[in-house]
């Protein structure tokens, strides 16, 4: 009957709400932090992929969107005549999972911007 009791009044018991509480709290805003920064890695490379290979792409079939710059060098240094390069360029916002918080002097949207180069080759 006693240990009844005991259990009954042990899980009335406010005791340590405040700090679990206290501790709960920053461990949240961490793992959210931590969750951004694995997407934001992980977008970036599936980007720089994309990116590289529509510049390989390109500069295979020789089809060059408006987006994208030539960058003609001039091979007088070289064996050869000239070299084009191919490069393409992707831009991608970054989805938020940490709330927009006061205290964060920040608050701009992130975006991730990569670059992909290609030799371009000659058309016959």
């Amino acid at each position: 009957m006693r240990t009844n009791r005991k259990r009954s009044s042990f899980w009335r018991d406010d005791r340590g709400v405040a700090e679990s509480t206290l501790v709960i709290i920053p461990l949240m805003v961490l793992f959210l932090i931590t969750a951004e920064l694995i997407v934001a890695v992980n977008y970036r490379n599936l980007d720089l992929s994309y990116a590289q290979s529509e510049a390989t792409t390109g500069a295979i079939t020789g089809q060059v969107l408006d987006t994208d710059e030539v960058v003609t060098f001039n091979g007088s240094w070289l064996s050869m005549d000239k070299i084009r390069l191919l490069i393409t360029h992707r831009k991608r916002s970054l989805p938020r999972i940490l709330p927009a918080m006061p205290f964060l002097a920040n608050q701009k949207d992130r975006v991730v911007d990569v670059v992909g180069v290609a030799v371009m080759e000659k058309q016959p």
